[in-house]
């Protein structure tokens, strides 16, 4: 079956910003790539699927509808979603599958979970009627037993196999785009190593027990935070079933009828919980969540924030959260070769990376600076584009954790404009979560070595006198930034 007929690089343009438009000819040849290596019956599905479309049907309806039956690029497409880079109708298009209806028989669900727990009425089990929703590879459906509600997360039926096949086709998919970078002219980045990254943290998506420890921590990470809510585990779990807490809530992104305040306190709460909790946490390992979509942030009716699906996500390392907070810091103080240096220590972990070509990421850097001004502050939508940049021109390199960082930067920051709130919420609640943490810290810096960056926000006492003698630049920018 040949699908170049089908998919090719004058389809694939339309759906691209301007300035990624040469992307169009490796995206088309790389999917052509992966459906013709699709089992046979797979392909007549997809096939028959896109046949029944109605002849109006534009290309963005068919991408989605494609992604639907890939476990990969259903996952992909959830990414890609809150990708500014696409298409706004490709984008709107990708968002539904963020959470869709169930199309999984009741019948089949019930005989996994009769499967992986034994006889329901046995255990006093009665599951609803209907499935509440279906992701990549799970649905989820409620039940009561005799002492309370929840829900229960189960496998699709066969859908191990069929992620581990569409995995080893990403590895393909990789070594190919490394065969053709200069025929496509594309970056040399190592496709085939970052598919790989990619493809180990994706078979996570079936490995409940390993979801399941992510919530118990998850759980005793944010134990603290009033208005932060993670479900809390159930005794029925398996490796093919995850029981929980039900919590009734809200898309994060059904945000219609809040005032502009309330959409400004909701980004702050988002910024807050996602991004300042791990990258200030005192912990030697904080966790994050990696995929922070709308359909896995509710808020529930007395505004708590409720953190759903922990099947996805990552740890920051201390040193990792050292070089982001100093790259930070260098564009602050306008000291191109510390970000320089951070930038490359992003990359010092990377598997089998090779040390970062410092010349050009000084490029990328001094570009960078050019596009900021004089007159503002670098926030982290500045940084993800920073680092954007670094991948795709100096070949910068990271471990798996720190490119789900970089993702989930990228979901939260169109989050936030999808909810009605400023772009500069995230970073006016990170630079205020920033400052809480620095007050609270303050006591021990008295007791703590000059140069010790062992403290919550990363900063010895050395690099907080660097930056009193910048205070006069730095408030200026702030005031010009934020007021």
């Amino acid at each position: 079956m040949s699908w170049d007929a089908l998919i090719h690089e004058a389809s694939v343009e339309p759906l691209l910003a301007a300035d990624y438009a040469h992307f169009s000819r490796p995206i088309s040849e790389a999917l052509v790539v992966f459906l013709s290596a699709l089992p046979q019956d797979a392909q007549q599905v997809i096939l028959a699927t896109q046949a029944a479309l109605p002849s109006t049907a534009t290309t963005a309806e068919r991408v989605r509808r494609l992604a639907q039956q890939c476990p990969v690029l259903h996952k992909l497409g959830q990414t890609l979603a809150r990708d500014r880079r696409l298409d706004p109708e490709l984008r709107r298009e990708l968002r539904a599958l963020e959470s869709l209806p169930p199309s999984v028989p009741l019948e089949s669900i019930r005989a996994t979970l009769a499967q992986e727990l034994g006889p329901l009425d046995r255990l006093g089990i009665r599951l609803d009627q209907q499935a509440i929703a279906e992701a990549s590879v799970a649905v989820v459906i409620g039940y009561r037993d005799d002492r309370r509600s929840g829900v229960f997360k189960v496998l699709k039926p066969g859908i191990e196999e069929r992620l581990a096949l569409e995995l080893e086709l990403l590895r393909r998919i990789g070594a190919f785009l490394d065969e053709r970078c200069d025929a496509l002219a594309i970056p040399k980045i190592g496709y085939e190593e970052a598919f790989h990254l990619v493809r180990d943290k994706l078979q996570d998506e079936v490995r409940l027990g390993v979801e399941q420890r992510h919530l118990a921590l998850a759980a005793e990470q944010y134990a603290g935070r009033a208005r932060v809510q993670v479900p809390g585990l159930h005794e029925y779990c398996t490796a093919r079933v995850t029981a929980m807490d039900r919590v009734a809530g809200r898309k994060i992104s059904e945000s219609r009828h809040l005032s502009m305040r309330e959409r400004h306190d909701t980004a702050q709460l988002l910024a807050s919980t996602l991004l300042a909790q791990p990258l200030f946490s005192t912990q030697e390992q904080a966790l994050f969540h990696g995929d922070p979509h709308a359909g896995n942030l509710l808020l529930t009716p007395d505004g708590r924030l409720v953190l759903l699906d922990w099947s996805l996500a990552g740890t920051l390392q201390q040193h990792d959260r050292e070089a982001m907070v100093h790259a930070m810091l260098g564009a602050m103080l306008w000291d191109e070769g510390l970000v320089v240096d951070m930038l490359a220590a992003l990359s010092a972990d990377a598997p089998a990376g090779k040390p970062a070509d410092k010349q050009a990421l000084r490029a990328v850097v001094r570009e960078a600076f050019r596009s900021l001004g004089n007159d503002q502050l670098p926030g982290f939508s500045w940084l993800v584009s920073l680092t954007d940049a670094a991948v795709e021109k100096a070949g910068l390199a990271a471990r798996a954790d720190l490119l789900m960082f970089r993702k989930a930067l990228h979901t939260l920051n169109d989050l936030v404009s999808d909810i009605g709130a400023s772009e500069r919420s995230l970073d006016l609640a990170l630079f205020f979560g920033f400052a809480e943490t620095l007050v609270a810290e303050w006591p021990r810096r008295w007791l703590t070595a000059p140069d010790s960056r062992a403290l919550a926000t990363r900063l010895s006492n050395f690099d907080l006198t660097g930056l009193m003698f910048q205070y006069p630049l730095l408030a200026a920018r702030f005031w010009t930034a934020f007021i």
